[in-house]
């Protein structure tokens, strides 16, 4: 994608005009912008048929007719599937917004009147819905090619050339990156690694089998073009999986055993967006192991819970900048959107057919219920709420209150806990606060 496709959906030619005056010299991460221009229902649809990967679409809703922007609305989410795309929603015509049932089902991501379209109110809800789209699509293309690399099996040697053009032809697809094989060379000796790979830079990694007995092959494989951290670890991840593949002749463990560190990426980057640090989500999962441990979670089960925790609020990535951070308490209407996060991570989770993302998407969805009903966003109360979210829900709780976040300064160990006990069977499950309460000492170690 050469330049950030924006379409514009208004009959009013005076819009547009507007529009593109204003929006004409905008770059994001060293992208233009490119306007698409529609100036009736049909003329969009027709546009967005043709049209792929276009990041926001500003729509119009009352036009030849009253609804025709919800009806295009209704045809990006539910005809063409696309849930990546941002919509913003304007009318000229004050009193005319869209129910919030339709915001919720079609995932407006914003409502503004005509009137408030300043030049700098214009540029900003642009900026702001590209970095959405943009780290929205980062997520995706990361959760495709790992599960295309989760259908990836070699066992022999004579597989590797069919392995790594393989890689070449995922990872072609979907960042557009080539390789270039240096070096195929063997080594007698050992190869004095401790992993089985060695990046040598962002683009060279060096890889070590063990064929028969002392013997090693080592080889050398270069991309063309640098690669990025998560794309590093996700094929850092599937090398080593295909070389125990190769040594043992068996699947001595399953993808998910080393997906871990991506997950752990993927919620570090929501906690950066907010300015976390990343920790937050690392002692979430942590924690959620000891009490889960007490409950009976055992060897796989255990480890899923841990992982998934770290994703309570991946949802995150789809909440603005502006409410995000905010350092004041947020109005009604800023609550309302702040907590469709819940929703949006559970979109992102549930897409994957996977007992720990079965889990995390869980946990995403039902982190904020409560023990007795008054949580959101179902409104579950008791055991309707899934075990592994009401864990999640008292150690989030605990640990974002004993730490310094971008609204407070952290709480007082004494007042932390005094809020916890008040909160007893009416926020949290009574058992898990007990759990809790017995294992203290060591949970406080992670903090």
């Amino acid at each position: 994608m050469d330049k950030w496709k924006i379409l514009i959906v208004d009959d009013e030619p005076d819009v547009h005009t507007i529009t593109s005056i204003i929006l004409k010299d905008i770059e994001f991460k060293g992208k233009k912008i490119k306007m698409i221009n529609a100036y009736s229902l049909e003329q969009a649809i027709e546009i967005l048929k043709n049209e792929k990967d276009i990041a926001l679409a500003i729509v119009d809703i009352v036009m030849e007719n009253k609804n025709d922007g919800f009806k295009l609305i209704q045809f990006i989410r539910e005809t063409l599937k696309n849930r990546l795309m941002r919509i913003v929603v304007r009318t000229g015509q004050p009193g005319v917004a869209p129910p919030r049932e339709i915001i919720l089902k079609y995932d407006i991501n914003d409502y503004r009147e005509k009137s408030e379209f300043s030049s700098s109110a214009l540029f900003t809800l642009v900026i702001s819905k590209l970095r959405e789209y943009s780290d929205l699509l980062e997520l995706y293309n990361q959760r495709e090619i790992l599960e295309e690399f989760a259908n990836i099996n070699f066992h022999n040697l004579d597989d590797l050339n069919l392995f790594f053009e393989k890689i070449k032809n995922i990872l072609s697809t979907n960042i557009n990156i080539e390789y270039s094989v240096l070096d195929y060379s063997e080594n007698e000796d050992k190869c004095d690694i401790i992993d089985k790979t060695l990046w040598k830079s962002n683009n060279e990694v060096e890889i070590c089998i063990k064929a028969e007995k002392e013997k090693r092959l080592k080889y050398t494989i270069k991309f063309d073009n640098q690669l990025s951290n998560a794309y590093k670890n996700i094929l850092n991840l599937t090398l080593s999986k295909q070389i125990l593949n190769i040594e043992n002749n068996i699947l001595s463990k399953e993808l998910i055993d080393n997906l871990y560190q991506i997950i752990y990426i993927l919620s570090e980057t929501t906690e950066t967006r907010s300015f976390e640090t990343g920790e937050h989500v690392k002692r979430v999962g942590l924690i959620t192991k000891v009490i889960a441990k007490e409950l009976g979670f055992k060897n796989q089960k255990l480890e899923f819970i841990s992982t998934a925790a770290m994703l309570h609020d991946i949802g995150k990535i789809g909440i603005p900048d502006a409410i995000l951070n905010k350092p004041t308490k947020l109005e009604d209407n800023e609550w309302e959107v702040m907590k469709q996060h819940t929703i949006i991570g559970y979109k992102i989770l549930s897409t994957v057919d996977n007992p720990l993302f079965k889990m995390a998407s869980n946990i995403a969805l039902y982190h904020h219920e409560n023990w007795d009903g008054s949580g959101y966003p179902k409104g579950l109360k008791g055991e309707e709420i899934p075990l592994e979210a009401r864990i999640v829900a008292l150690v989030d709780v605990y640990d974002a209150l004993s730490t310094d976040r971008v609204y407070r300064k952290a709480w007082s160990e004494e007042k932390v806990l005094k809020y916890i006990k008040e909160l007893n069977g009416k926020k949290f499950d009574p058992n898990i606060v007990e759990i809790f309460l017995n294992n203290y000492d060591e949970i406080k170690k992670f903090l």
